[in-house]
């Protein structure tokens, strides 16, 4: 199937707002405005995971549609996830208006986009092994890869799975580091309470909106990366954080390279992390731990306190 003439993944489709679809007007070579925005969604590339924060409907559907044509365009698959009623819910329309055969991208097997509820976000091993199949499937069919968009409204009234978000998202983020997938979680800020958005996003390799001072994500080799700054106010974060992904970890190895300040807290809930799931790991080696945290570690005799604890250059 021919996409050639739609390769231009970089530019961005813009809508008026707040006009609802029926009134968007139109220019271009795809009867609409063509600037570089949702520069975030835009840019994206293989083995990228981004928390999509966004605060407007328009915001949302605009950079749902990038996205979208960026992946045809490269030759991937596509999966939209989404609610009905949540914005960017009308992505074939959207995707029609640009000009884009969706009947024939379907029938493909090119883009499928269907309820979020029916990815049963409460079984997020199984969401992931569906997404690593769906991967290797599109390899095998001739594809470079698969892209999935995923509107994390659905979650708001499942606590059980909204707890345990944080760890599916740490496992994504392995998953998309091993494998050609690029993911994007879709969070309404308007939704969202500001403790569960800010853990959210905590654990992407990108996100959105310069917030949170620390990042906890995936490398290629499966370690867990700690960066940012790890004091007070993030210390309940990191501890909680360590804990709930355990499950997901497959290296007991913890890479604090990246980790630019640490006050006494910090480290504390670092250490007590490391203890509480020494049960499923073992001792958890610190990779690179920073002048700060041995200081820290060194001038209160922690180590005699974290035996699991162990630092290393």
């Amino acid at each position: 199937m021919p996409f050639g003439r739609y390769r231009d993944p970089g530019r961005a489709i813009v809508f008026a707002e707040p006009q609802p679809a029926s009134n968007w007007t139109a220019h271009d070579k795809w009867g609409v405005t063509i600037v570089q925005a949702v520069r975030a969604v835009s840019d994206l590339i293989v083995h990228d995971h981004l928390c999509f924060v966004y605060d407007r409907d328009a915001e949302a559907r605009q950079g749902l549609l990038d996205f979208a044509v960026a992946g045809l365009a490269r030759q991937e698959r596509v999966h939209v996830y989404i609610e009905p009623g949540a914005p960017g819910a009308a992505i074939e329309d959207d995707l029609r208006a640009v000009g884009l055969p969706v009947d024939d991208l379907v029938g493909a097997g090119m883009l499928a986009v269907g309820p979020a509820r029916d990815t049963r976000p409460a079984d997020a091993g199984g969401l992931l092994e569906a997404f690593a199949a769906d991967t290797r499937t599109a390899l095998n069919e001739g594809l470079a890869g698969l892209r999935v968009y995923l509107e994390t409204r659905c979650l708001l009234d499942q606590p059980r799975a909204r707890t345990a978000w944080p760890e599916y998202e740490l496992r994504a983020d392995l998953l998309a580091k091993q494998l050609p997938i690029t993911v994007v979680c879709a969070y309404d800020v308007r939704e969202w309470t500001p403790g569960d958005l800010a853990l959210a996003e905590t654990v992407h390799t990108r996100r959105s909106r310069d917030a949170g001072a620390f990042r906890m994500h995936a490398g290629r080799d499966g370690t867990l990366r700690l960066s940012g700054e790890i004091d007070l106010l993030t210390a309940e974060q990191v501890y909680r954080l360590l804990v709930e992904t355990a499950p997901s970890r497959p290296t007991a190895v913890l890479d604090v390279s990246g980790v630019s300040f640490v006050d006494v807290s910090g480290a504390r809930s670092i250490g007590t992390a490391c203890e509480a799931i020494a049960g499923r790991h073992g001792p958890t080696r610190l990779r690179a731990a920073p002048p700060l945290l041995r200081k820290i570690w060194e001038s209160t005799t922690w180590s005699s306190f974290f035996p699991s604890v162990r630092l290393e250059d």
